[in-house]
């Protein structure tokens, strides 16, 4: 199987490995520890966080010496000890040889994640140095955290430095971006609703943008009829006081 296999066909590859071990148990046969050994690199692969050797078909065998490399591996792997995996020989099995790799980067990976956690900025030589890998492998796993959004930052190349948003930081920009779409969202509906004030009110006065009556008769019907509200103001004030 393929190293850069899909965590489901590693979750079937296990469960396959998990039946052949136990038909190699029951049946006695000495396969059973390799079998063993390819349930655990497969659990890892997977990125299970249950213990392979916790089952009670896999637990009499945690302490022997035939798998202990494999048992001390998946340890080191659940507590993220970087130390502890990285000292471990295991590449004489082929299958494990072809496959180590992508455990090993999930390893680095969870380890880069943890060192610079409490960092807004750092060297990539100075993560080199702590995990004794290239800085050209922390660069790449840096830049795979980023493009995976598990980082939020970005890599000054020419600097060799890694520059972390903090949290506020984040925070702020996301307010700022809901508060510009709440505007957005307002502006629309406010235009959208002073057209529709507009297209009632102009049909109401036609093309001309004037009541009909207005619009027939010129300024001269304008005129005309702000005296008569003069005048009819006027006839209503005289009768108020008897005159």
């Amino acid at each position: 199987m393929p190293a850069n296999a899909h965590p489901e066909d590693w979750k079937k590859a296990q469960s396959d490995f998990f039946e052949s071990f136990r038909n190699y148990d029951e049946a006695g046969s000495l396969q059973r520890i390799q079998v063993l050994k390819y349930l655990v690199l497969t659990t890892m692969l997977m990125g299970s966080d249950i213990n392979p050797f916790d089952s009670q078909e896999t637990k009499p065998y945690k302490n022997d010496p035939r798998i202990a490399a494999m048992t001390e591996l998946v340890d080191a792997y659940q507590r993220d000890d970087i130390t502890q995996y990285e000292n471990q020989d295991l590449l004489a099995d082929p299958f494990i040889a072809e496959n180590i790799d992508e455990v090993t980067r999930n390893m680095r990976t969870k380890a880069v994640v943890k060192l610079v956690a409490p960092y807004t900025r750092f060297r990539l030589d100075f993560i080199a140095k702590r995990l004794s890998i290239s800085i050209a492998e922390v660069q790449d796993i840096v830049g795979f955290l980023i493009m995976d959004k598990r980082l939020r930052g970005s890599i000054n190349q020419d600097a060799g430095t890694v520059e972390i948003e903090s949290r506020a930081d984040q925070d702020r920009m996301h307010a700022v971006a809901d508060w510009t779409t709440a505007i957005r969202s307002l502006a629309m509906f406010v235009l959208n609703e002073g057209e529709g004030f507009k297209s009632d009110d102009m049909g109401a006065f036609g093309d001309s943008g004037m009541a009909p009556s207005l619009a027939m008769g010129g300024p001269d019907a304008l005129l005309s009829s702000q005296r008569t509200t003069t005048n009819a103001g006027r006839r209503k004030g005289n009768r108020a006081t008897g005159k």
